[in-house]
């Protein structure tokens, strides 16, 4: 965490400014410390990332992060907190991603613009602005991002938070942190562009999620998310019935699991079809080939099975329609809405805000 970062931070409960405590610093980064706010909240600063989270979620740090504790529990109270009753499927899917973009820091896949509005790129989009990311897993478009913008500021509720910092750690520019996206600890209006890509979705409540989000650009910003479509019903069903046993599995058996659903999946389908697909005869079977298989024959071997996890492992994943997500940035104040479909699978949604609050409900 560099000092820079204090100025926009304020406190997720209350919104007022806190206090910095800084007990290690390397190469001008606050390693380990401690944020304190007067309505008497506190968020550790852990191995370079300050950690923003609800009380019920600060808890689990000192089980995620019990060295901070031992080194600093003469400075520092038991963040102890009752939870409210569904705060554990948030604790299972902050597990889920954590895990996976621990295990998976390496994931590459280059689809990038494929998540953006059409026509417009990374560079267009972001160069000399200040933004925030919010679901920035491992921190690949963190990176990317930061490269091109004045500042980014990019959050993950996972332990994800760890590997992105380290990935990101040389750029100035860019900021990680340990937040909710319900509960983000940043003022109203703060950023030029927020994007929050595959993340919507897997939370308690996705509607509820998009208007938090919608209250972080500034005025004429730019709101980006995306989202699963509901389409495909038959291999939802299908999906949906093995999941009901597969969000139940410890993460290490539905790692492998995973690859062996990848395996089975790029062996039999993706390999082959990658290998046929510029000859004649791949040209004249093309249309009968599922855009899915066809998508990832732009992927490697190591993506397919990180995205097999990724479906299998969440506890909450919905779908929408394309009326429901233009209504959600109509019903935000948003204008010049756009909302176009990535493959069979996925919303892709633009908006700029153009009114106040006061029409967010």
């Amino acid at each position: 965490m560099r000092l820079s970062l204090r100025r926009l931070l304020v406190c997720p409960m209350c919104w007022s400014p806190l206090d910095l405590d800084a007990w290690r610093i390397d190469a001008e980064e606050i390693m380990d410390g401690l944020l304190s706010c007067c309505c008497g909240m506190r968020y550790p600063v852990i191995a370079g990332v300050p950690r923003m989270l609800s009380p019920h979620l600060l808890v689990d740090l000192e089980r995620d992060y019990p060295t901070y504790f031992e080194s600093y529990g003469d400075r520092i109270s038991r963040l102890s907190h009752e939870p409210p009753p569904k705060a554990r499927v948030q604790r299972r899917t902050q597990e889920a991603f954590g895990f996976e973009w621990t295990w998976a820091a390496d994931y590459h896949a280059t689809n990038f613009g494929d998540w953006l509005p059409k026509g417009l790129d990374h560079q267009s989009l972001f160069e000399g602005k200040v933004g925030l990311e919010v679901g920035c897993g491992a921190g690949r478009h963190a990176e990317m991002t930061a490269g091109v913008a004045k500042e980014h500021f990019a959050v993950d509720l996972s332990r994800a938070v760890d590997p992105a910092f380290v990935r990101t750690r040389r750029l100035e520019n860019c900021h990680v942190i340990q937040a909710d996206a319900m509960q983000l600890p940043f003022p109203k209006d703060a950023f030029d562009y927020v994007y929050c890509l595959g993340v919507l979705q897997h939370l308690p409540d996705p509607e509820a999620g998009f208007y938090a989000l919608a209250k972080q650009p500034r005025l004429g910003g730019l709101l980006i998310v995306n989202v699963y479509q509901a389409s495909r019903p038959v291999v939802l069903l299908l999906l949906e019935s093995a999941r009901k046993v597969t969000t139940r599995l410890p993460h290490a058996v539905l790692k492998y699991l995973s690859i062996a659903a990848g395996s089975v999946d790029y062996g039999l389908f993706i390999a082959p079809w990658r290998r046929l697909r510029s000859t004649r005869l791949g040209l004249l079977v093309r249309r009968l080939v599922p855009e899915r298989i066809d998508e990832y024959t732009k992927h490697d071997f190591h993506t397919c099975v990180t995205d097999w996890f990724d479906r299998l492992s969440c506890p909450v994943k919905k779908h929408y329609k394309r009326h429901e997500v233009i209504g959600w940035y109509r019903e935000a104040g948003y204008t010049e809405v756009v909302v176009t479909p990535y493959w069979k699978a996925f919303w892709n949604g633009c908006g700029k805000r153009a009114i106040s609050d006061a029409a967010t409900t």
